[in-house]
């Protein structure tokens, strides 16, 4: 078991350099800096949230919802969670030589002894990750490049010196699971409640997922 936690933990390492300076480039820094910046996009997304709420159909509103209840969930219980409990170091707080790459510069990381880490999970990647779940279980094949830009958004993290590529990896399967039990959940509950509290919208939408048959299968 140790050899394989070993050799696990080598490739992980391995990974983390190539992707952090072996593939960098000067033009891929202030790309990857400013998608992995969440300050960077808090107004827009704000703002896009706002405008949904006060003039998007029922489809846009539920995404909106769901979202919300899966950052009050996913993020706010399961993601930190995890993080309390497992305490892992983020790479740049802990490997020599690595690019700490920012939209203000770029340095090199300084390891230091930390007791407390927040690397694993990627708040990030999964916040993206779920709402690419989202997505395509609301509007199907229409949401198809949350995919890609989860992605990105994730691989922006490892580039970026943030998080480990298992922290990633790790951080997909967490999401995917939080979130179709997510959408499990919402589905099971609009079928019992929606027909005796808002019968009027549940006449025009019986399902919430109608092009996700597996999460619209009635209860």
């Amino acid at each position: 078991m140790i050899p394989l936690l070993a050799w696990f933990h080598a490739l992980d390492l391995h990974a983390l350099y190539l992707i952090n300076r072996t593939w960098s480039s000067p033009w891929l820094d202030p790309l990857m800096a400013y998608v992995s910046d969440w300050d960077s996009w808090r107004y827009p997304v704000y703002a896009l949230v706002t405008l949904t709420l006060l003039f998007g159909g029922f489809r846009a509103r539920q995404m909106v919802l769901l979202m919300g209840v899966c950052l009050l969930i996913g993020d706010g219980m399961i993601d930190w969670g995890f993080k309390l409990a497992i305490h892992r170091p983020r790479p740049l707080e802990t490997e020599p030589h690595l690019r700490v790459v920012t939209i203000h510069a770029v340095t090199e990381s300084v390891p230091q002894h930390v007791s407390r880490g927040r690397s694993f999970t990627s708040g990030h990647a999964c916040n993206n990750v779920a709402l690419a779940m989202l997505g395509c279980a609301i509007f199907g094949r229409r949401a198809w490049w949350l995919w890609p830009w989860a992605a990105l958004v994730s691989y922006s993290r490892i580039y970026t010196g943030s998080h480990y590529p298992s922290d990633i990896l790790g951080s997909w399967i967490v999401a995917i699971v939080y979130s179709y039990f997510i959408c499990l959940a919402a589905e099971r509950l609009w079928q019992r409640y929606a027909p005796q509290k808002v019968p009027a919208l549940y006449a025009r939408h019986p399902l919430l997922f109608p092009l996700c048959p597996h999460f619209s299968r009635p209860r």
